[in-house]
């Protein structure tokens, strides 16, 4: 029979979501008025149960006693236990089994090589955007941009939801090798106390101005006025690239973003020289009320609140260039299938139900990430993770996916780096980044 014929008909809801009564409220019902049912759920000869049931038993009978192998480098220590609560109605709508594989950040790259080259790979599994294209060229992962899957009939509606550039930026060579799913962000928070002080009355907008008011916050003694990470060790690439993007650039493009960040510490001197503090450090001279602008992400949101900062602080979205763009930038999570998987056509359900609502909005609230769709909303009534979302939803610009991303990201935070310590000039280390890139991709 004809894969996607036989999907269109006895799919689940598009988006995992369910239509018009639930099982649980038919369960419900039966109760209330004794309906007899069988012990696996089967339809009782109701007439009135019969047409809203029909599709979903038969979709349920269909992958009964499937088991998915499913694997994901984690959030947090209590995520395995996260999913499995989410994914309890999924497993109930569809009888699909879920075996959750807990695959470790500092080996994931070798882990997905070997498993994906064997005979039983992970049906579905969670991939970044620097590693998605380099599994999906060697034919690893499934295409998922056409008819039969993100295009299927069934699917194009809830396709439509999703950040245009988010499908845009995980495309390489016109296939696309996972649905997006997640994706971070950076914003520049700041204390609101210290702004006050010097007398700064106004949050800056764009780079030029944020300059000027993080001077006027150094003039004051063990104080800074600018924290971003500026190591490579701390992926200072992540944190620099809305800079590239608001200036038109892609990947090592633009050696005036550069020199802003550059200034601000060899010129301005209002950002602690680079290795004097890393990432983490940097944070804690913020929360000790050091540091009038730090730049990070929105995921510090919920710890500045439990923790209750001594300050008055708020956030908002990353500065750009004078009268130029102003994106938020974030690498991209996606859900993959396996093109060997024996089991396809229920991994794709797993994928559907991941991206969905049901799913996406209590795991993104949970974890802190933004959503990717315009009906999934993670803010849960926070109005600060609400403005985040916006920021996200109407300015995102990620980083284009590729086989040697990694490589190209690492060769462009050494330059920083470089430049950044004063042990090469902007334009000598962007020189060597474009030469070592070049060479990355010519390999």
């Amino acid at each position: 029979m004809d894969e996607s014929v036989d999907r269109n008909q006895d799919a689940l809801p598009a988006d995992g979501d369910q239509p018009g009564e639930s099982r649980r409220e038919f369960l419900k019902k039966a109760a209330v008025v004794g309906l007899s049912l069988p012990a696996a759920g089967a339809l009782v000869s109701s007439a009135s149960a019969r047409p809203s049931m029909l599709i979903r038993d038969r979709a349920r009978s269909r992958y009964e006693g499937v088991t998915l192998q499913f694997a994901k480098a984690p959030f947090g220590t209590d995520e395995k236990d996260v999913i499995a609560k989410l994914l309890k109605p999924f497993t109930a709508k569809t009888g699909i089994k879920v075996q959750h594989t807990v695959v470790p950040w500092n080996t994931e790259g070798a882990s997905y090589a070997t498993n994906y080259a064997g005979p039983h790979p992970y049906d579905v599994s969670y991939q970044t955007s620097t590693d998605l294209t380099g599994l999906g060229t060697k034919g690893v992962l499934e295409v998922l941009n056409n008819s039969k899957w993100l295009y299927s009939p069934a699917y194009k509606g809830t396709a439509a939801k999703f950040i245009p550039n988010t499908i845009k930026k995980s495309i390489y060579q016109g296939k696309l090798y996972g649905l997006p799913c997640i994706i971070g962000g950076t914003v520049m928070f700041y204390n609101k106390d210290l702004l006050d002080k010097a007398g700064v009355t106004k949050i800056p907008t764009n780079t030029t101005e944020l300059a000027a008011a993080a001077q006027k916050v150094s003039s004051a003694p063990n104080v800074w006025g600018f924290q971003v990470p500026m190591t490579d060790k701390d992926f200072t690439w992540y944190f620099h690239y809305h800079a590239i993007h608001n200036l038109g650039g892609d990947i090592i493009s633009k050696m005036r973003a550069t020199q802003v960040s550059v200034d601000l510490i060899l010129k301005d001197k209002v950002q602690p020289p680079v290795g004097q503090y890393d990432r983490e450090a940097g944070v804690a001279l913020f929360k000790g009320g050091r540091i009038a602008f730090l730049h990070d992400e929105p995921l510090r949101l919920t710890v500045f609140r439990s923790e209750g900062l001594p300050f008055k602080w708020d956030f908002v979205n990353p500065v750009g260039a004078p009268n130029g763009k102003r994106t938020i930038f974030s690498t991209t999570g996606h859900w993959v299938m396996a093109s060997k998987s024996a089991n396809k056509a229920a991994a794709w359900e797993l994928v559907k139900f991941l991206s969905s609502p049901a799913f996406a909005n209590e795991f993104g609230a949970h974890y802190g990430w933004a959503p990717v769709r315009s009906d999934v909303n993670t803010a849960k009534g926070d109005a600060q993770v609400a403005r985040v979302n916006k920021y996200v939803l109407k300015g995102w610009d990620g980083l284009p996916t590729g086989p040697k991303m990694a490589q190209l990201t690492s060769v462009y935070g050494q330059a920083i780096e470089a430049a950044a310590t004063g042990s090469k000039s902007v334009a000598d280390a962007m020189a060597k980044a474009q030469a070592d890139g070049t060479r990355i991709l010519k390999s």
